[in-house]
């Protein structure tokens, strides 16, 4: 009899051992995925600053395009167009 309850203590604690063991792995994989998570997350951030820092250039290039300014020196450049009381003199 007395045999048979330290078998049954071993058994306990083999199998009480055995869920320590698994769940501190999986306590263990789950902080590595957070650290990935995170990693992944800092990466996407400034992914959308790089974005966001993009979009307002081109907001302000657009803006700058659409300008009298910018029309009239496309005009002038790729045109040959000239302005009101202007000669356009062109050496060849």
């Amino acid at each position: 009899m007395a045999k048979s309850k330290k078998s049954k203590l071993n058994v306990k604690r083999i199998v009480v051992s055995l869920v320590a063991v698994y769940v501190v792995c999986h306590l263990v994989i789950g902080a590595g995925n957070i650290l990935e998570l995170k990693s992944q997350q800092k990466a996407l951030k400034e992914d959308l600053e790089t974005a966001y820092s993009e979009q307002a250039a081109l907001e302000a290039e657009l803006e700058y395009i659409s300008s009298d300014d910018a029309i009239e020196k496309r005009a002038r450049e790729d045109l040959g167009l000239v302005g009101e009381n202007e000669i356009l003199v062109q050496i060849d």
